[in-house]
């Protein structure tokens, strides 16, 4: 029933938009730019989008912009559910977390090398090491990732699947991440993301 609506919608259309219309936006130049507004490469802005990041198009008479939208959202946790998920956490990676400690959380749903690629991030370990009393950071599989829990590594598996359903509504994207400071205050970033990137988002 549906394809026969999209079906009877497009016949319309066909129907009864005046040719030129379609020629006119043939016509436009397309541009392609970042959340900040700096133009980028088509291949560039197919990545971010295959990656999840939403996007929004601004048409002008002679210009189509596709823009990426901002793909991090903030919020804050009641004192309770901090409690709670810092709980979860713990639970998780099987040891106690300092309550004055941000805690960063990087997901995946598969085993694949962007997970081996962050493990040797070196730049971003390096900044972990040197902010021992500030920040505790994972990487965390689903439940179903394949991955295997390697703590020397920081590798965990989240087998309850806590974080994707409580905090990604069950995403299907491959990667999210989740940073969340002492006083519940959080930010989620939606999709593949440089994870050096997370921590200057949240600091």
């Amino acid at each position: 029933m549906k394809y026969l609506k999209l079906l009877f919608i497009s016949t319309l259309l066909t129907c009864f938009v005046p040719k030129n219309t379609f020629g006119q936006n043939a016509n436009k130049k397309v541009k392609y730019a970042d959340a900040k507004g700096v133009y980028i490469s088509e291949k560039r802005f197919n990545e971010c989008l295959k990656a999840g990041y939403p996007t929004t198009t601004i048409e002008e008479d002679r210009i189509i912009v596709h823009f990426l939208s901002r793909n991090y959202f903030e919020g804050k946790l009641t004192q309770t559910e901090n409690e709670q998920v810092r709980l979860m956490v713990e639970k998780i990676v099987g040891k106690d977390i300092d309550s004055n400690k941000t805690i960063a959380i990087h997901l995946y749903k598969k085993n694949d090398k962007q997970l081996q690629r962050d493990i040797k991030y070196k730049r971003y370990w390096k900044w972990i090491k040197k902010n021992p009393n500030r920040i505790e950071a994972f990487l965390i599989g689903n439940k179903d990732s394949g991955i295997i829990p390697n703590p020397e590594k920081h590798v965990y598996v989240d087998s309850y699947n806590f974080l994707n359903n409580t905090f990604f509504n069950n995403s299907e994207l491959d990667y999210n991440h989740l940073a969340f400071k002492p006083d519940g205050t959080y930010r989620l970033f939606l999709g593949e993301y440089d994870i050096l990137g997370v921590i200057d988002g949240t600091f």
